[in-house]
């Protein structure tokens, strides 16, 4: 008997940290869907997804996505906001690309769960389009 409640004392916060490490608060919201269409005349469109990873309903979330140029300067941008975000709802965000741009990189992203009101951004790293933190 005495084992077994010693095995509970060491995997349960082995677990916590695994969950703590495994699921960090940058990847709560995560770009799920990243594509870049053109059309006939050559001009070029974005449509990016973030999706609720965690298991509670996300609220007041609001997410900017910078459009770079090849030096990194920020050449134009998107966002878009909703009122509440279930689990494993997207957020879609969809914009004309300026003729300059040819990456992206998340300015910000804030959602509130309960009292606690989270923003992040911006990211350091710029993406290429297609990128995502997340598979499909």
């Amino acid at each position: 008997m005495k084992w077994k409640i010693l095995a509970v004392l060491v995997i349960v916060p082995i677990l916590v940290l695994w969950f703590m490490v495994v699921h960090q608060k940058d990847e709560i919201l995560a770009l799920a869907r990243s594509e870049v269409v053109t059309d006939a005349a050559g001009q070029r469109d974005w449509s990016g997804s973030f999706v609720n990873t965690h298991d509670e309903t996300l609220r007041d979330v609001a997410v900017t996505v910078d459009f770079l140029d090849s030096q990194d300067h920020p050449v134009g941008n998107v966002s878009s906001e909703t009122s509440e975000l279930p689990f494993s709802a997207r957020l879609d965000l969809n914009a004309r690309l300026p003729v300059e741009a040819v990456r992206l990189r998340i300015q910000s992203v804030r959602w509130r769960m309960g009292d606690t009101t989270e923003q992040m951004g911006p990211f350091r790293e710029p993406w290429e389009f297609g990128y995502l933190m997340i598979g499909n």
